[in-house]
């Protein structure tokens, strides 16, 4: 496809706003159909490694699922029968919750948890183990604090994920991390995916951008990345957008890759991307398709209108504090994942990731691809 809307439109905002680094890799029915990347610096070569952020999610999200598949897991299990520590969550004031927290819970973002990785129970427990403390006692440290409301009560983007890949781990009898590669990177052939920097090939450079739009240069870290023993299942991948699309590919096709692996059933990957939020809409400063157009499923956005550009009821997907964003649209079989290194993207360019898949969209109409 030559796609010249969109390259045209991705050219200009990095031009435009700046951006150091963009790349986007659309692809149908398993096979790449448009590939472009561009940075100022002018040296992009399409192999630059990002942290994901909360694009990790879905990929955390798929192998917990597969656990459900195989029985070993369950949506309606409470979640202090893997951790303990949850038997006794509580409220502000210390009266404890009326509701004991479910899998079904993390999934979806209900547990009543927050996003703060920086509290007092934390914060000691990594003093105590010299910053090596491991992810099930850090997730465990997350309910010493209070709980925001009842578990069930309402959607809050949270550390639910960072919870369900503890349990990942207890079911599994091994580190997130290692489960992720047996059940999900190695599969889909993600030969350049994984958690933790060590070891590992050089990071593109991480920037950050202000409300004024300014995008500067900082420390390539993960600020969610608690310890080098810490997999967090909410935002500790690392990838590229060549890999990242092989994990988009597999979603809107159904759970199957295109090797042949299949890391998920049809029927699973129909559960994840069916809203859980009934009329609510998902209002998030973390996710840049905010309103009543998207609810939330098992862990993902879920459109609930077709666009009249394409998109489909069903059209699932998510994105990260850095810009990685992932698009799946199963009626059509066809990913997007659009990668940048920027955190505090909104503040440049929020929206812009869904008007980058527009003009691919309209791309593959004149093109006669859809």
């Amino acid at each position: 496809m030559q796609g010249r809307r969109t390259k045209v439109y991705l050219e200009r905002l990095v031009k435009e706003k700046k951006i150091p680094y963009m790349d986007i890799l659309v692809q149908r029915e398993h096979e790449p159909i448009l590939r472009h990347f561009i940075s100022l610096n002018g040296q992009a070569t399409g192999k630059e490694r990002l942290f994901l952020y909360s694009a990790t999610k879905p990929m955390t999200v798929a192998c917990a699922l597969s656990l459900i598949e195989e029985g070993r897991l369950s949506l309606d299990d409470e979640v202090s029968k893997y951790l303990p520590a949850y038997a006794n969550t509580f409220l502000e004031g210390g009266a404890p919750t009326k509701n004991k927290m479910t899998v079904r819970h993390l999934f979806t973002m209900s547990g009543g948890l927050s996003y703060n990785v920086n509290t007092p129970a934390v914060q000691k427990l990594l003093k105590e183990t010299d910053g090596k403390a491991d992810t099930v006692s850090l997730v465990q440290a997350f309910v010493k604090e209070p709980l925001l409301f009842e578990p069930g009560e309402r959607f809050e983007y949270s550390l639910c994920h960072d919870v369900l890949a503890a349990v990942v781990e207890v079911v599994a009898k091994k580190r997130f991390s290692e489960v992720m590669q047996e059940r999900v990177f190695s599969p889909l052939g993600m030969s350049n995916t994984g958690f933790h920097t060590q070891n590992d090939a050089p990071m593109e450079r991480q920037y950050l951008a202000d409300k004024s739009g300014k995008i500067v240069e900082i420390e390539c870290e993960n600020f969610l990345v608690l310890s080098e023993t810490y997999d967090s299942g909410g935002a500790g991948a690392i990838g590229c957008v060549e890999d990242y699309a092989k994990f988009a590919d597999a979603m809107a096709c159904g759970g199957v890759g295109a090797n042949g692996a299949r890391i998920l059933k049809e029927e699973t990957v129909a559960l994840m991307r069916s809203n859980t939020q009934g009329s609510a809409g998902v209002e998030s400063t973390f996710t840049c398709v905010q309103g009543e157009v998207y609810g939330y499923g098992l862990g993902v956005r879920t459109r609930k209108y077709a666009t009249d550009w394409g998109l489909p009821v069903g059209e699932f997907g998510w994105d990260g504090a850095a810009g990685m964003y992932l698009l799946a649209d199963p009626e059509h079989k066809i990913s997007v994942v659009v990668g940048m290194h920027v955190r505090g993207w909104p503040y440049v360019i929020n929206g812009e990731h869904l008007r980058l898949t527009q003009c691919a969209y309209e791309d593959m109409k004149e093109e006669g691809l859809l």
